[in-house]
Formats: C-alpha cells, structure tokens, sequence
C-alpha cells in the first residue's frame, strides 16, 4: 500500500508540475510583447469631492484646489475591486475520451491545461480565481482567492481528476446559481453532450443573478467527424449501452447533428450575452486562447 501511494504521489507531483510549466508558458508567451499590467491588487481610486469638516483627513485635502478657491475640499475614494472568477470543469466520463487513431492529448489533458491558463492569467493580474470539479455533482470546490500561492491548490484540484460518472450540469449550475458571487464571471468548461433547452434555463438564470458568463466548448476531432471506418463496437464512457455498426452508414448523419448541436449553443449564447468559445483539440491551445484574448480584452488589464 505504501509503495501505491508513493506511486501516485509521484505521479500527481509530476503532472502538477507539467501543468503549471505549460500555462505559465502559455499565458507569459501571450503577453510577451504587450504592456506589462500595473494592476496591484485592491486599490482606491478617487470618486469626488467633499467640504472639508472637523475630524476628516486633513491628507486628504486638495491643496491646489485650496489655493485656488480658498476652500476645503477633501478628496473621496471608492474602493476598487477586483474580478471574482469561479471555474466550473467537467468531469464527467465523457470529458476522458482518448483518440484510438492519432496522437492528440486527450480531451480531459487539453481541459485541464486551458483552466490551468486561465487560472494563472487571472491570479497574475491579482484577480481571485476558483475551481468547483463536477459531474452529476460537485465533487470537489475549491474558494475563489486571489493569493499567488492559491494557484497551487488549483494545481492540485487539477492534476486529481479522474473522469467518471454521468453529467448534470443544469442541475449542478442550479444548485450552485445561490452560491455564486453576484457580478462575477463564471467561466463554464465543458464538451455539453446535454438538451440545449435544459442549459438555456440555467443559463438564463445565471444571467438574471448578474453573473458573466462564459462557455468553452471542448470536443475532439473524432467527435465532431466520426471518421472511423469498419465494423465497431462503442462503448459509453458515463452509461452501460454499447452499439454496433459501421459508421460510415451514419457518418453524415452524425456530423450534420453534431455542427446542429453546435450552432444552436452558440446560438442560445449569443442571444443570452454569453461568451460562447468552441474549442476543437487538434488546435494549438495558445492559438485558442490568443484568440479568445484579443476579442475578449476585459481579462488582460493593459
């Protein structure tokens, strides 16, 4: 028992480590180039001005205003705060799937590597960021924080996961809906094998609490284009049932459907005000995020 759990230890340690190289090099190439930010965690910015009264801050006075006027008047500030992010990653069976036919990481790896980025990119620009792991229900959560050194907590949530189980992500984002911090972003990662109508609800309800949304939908090749050939057996990576069949027969068929499925999510995003982001596996993650970075400025404080 000892020597398993030295075992996995390791190799937790080992895939902890290769996920904080590969974001930092994914988020610090993105920004190579581009105005480091002067953001310093919460801060104060002036808001207006006030007649001075007995006990305010004589710090605070304007003085070249005071010269001016012959007046008193005390600078007000508000306090700034930062953006609170909450991740939610799917981890359902689904999310495991592994290529028989190329060398592509697995859907989960290339899941697990964006959240990984994002996390950094944010906990960089002193944002406070969390993780909440689920499948037909939460599994793990771990509090948003905006301390660097959280950034490992989210490492080690990360590089635990083991893709099982069904997904129930309405169910899970209606539970969570009065957890969540009002006007927050909530970042949503997923490859959604779920009714479209049953997340538009949720969605909506999200969006009436005031929370951004955003939705990265994570398929791989062989998802999108069946491009197996011969007799076959298919598995269910959450379910019992297996099928047979040669997919050429439904090839078309099943494509049309999936691009289906795609558009309409897109669709019910855009319409909603989600950000709505597909990602295929085959592509480069930088590239992914260089784009989605560039439409989205929000996330980068210049």
């Amino acid at each position: 028992m000892e020597n398993s759990a030295q075992k996995f230890d390791a190799q937790v340690l080992s895939r902890i480590s290769t996920l904080k190289m590969t974001a930092m090099n994914l988020v610090d190439g993105l920004l190579t180039g581009q105005h480091r930010s002067r953001h310093k965690g919460s801060s104060v910015e002036f808001a207006e001005y006030k007649d001075y009264s007995p006990g305010d801050e004589i710090r605070h006075i304007d003085w070249k205003v005071a010269g001016k006027t012959d007046k008193y008047h005390v600078k007000q500030f508000e306090q700034s705060t930062n953006l609170k992010c909450t991740v939610l990653l799917d981890t359902s069976g689904s999310m495991g799937y592994q290529s028989p036919l190329d060398g592509h990481s697995p859907k989960m790896e290339y899941a697990r590597n964006l959240v990984a980025a994002l996390s950094y990119l944010l906990l960089k620009q002193f944002d406070a960021v969390g993780l909440t792991l689920f499948n037909n229900q939460v599994v793990e959560y771990i509090p948003p924080r905006s301390k660097a050194s959280h950034f490992q907590h989210i490492l080690h949530g990360l590089a635990n996961i083991s893709p099982q189980g069904t997904t129930a992500v309405t169910e899970v984002l209606g539970g969570l809906a009065e957890r969540l911090p009002r006007r927050s972003l909530l970042v949503l990662v997923s490859d959604f094998f779920v009714q479209n109508q049953d997340l538009q609800k949720s969605l909506k309800l999200l969006c009436s609490r005031g929370l951004e949304v955003v939705l990265f939908h994570v398929l791989h090749p062989d998802e999108i284009n069946l491009p197996f050939e011969g007799d076959m057996i298919f598995e269910s990576l959450e379910e019992d049932p297996t099928l047979s069949l040669d997919p050429q027969d439904i090839q078309e068929e099943y494509q049309n459907a999936i691009q289906d499925h795609i558009n309409s999510l897109k669709k019910d995003c855009n319409g909603l005000g989600v950000d709505y982001v597909f990602l295929d596996t085959s592509e480069s993650l930088d590239q992914a995020l260089s784009y989605y970075l560039l439409k989205r400025k929000s996330l980068i404080k210049l």
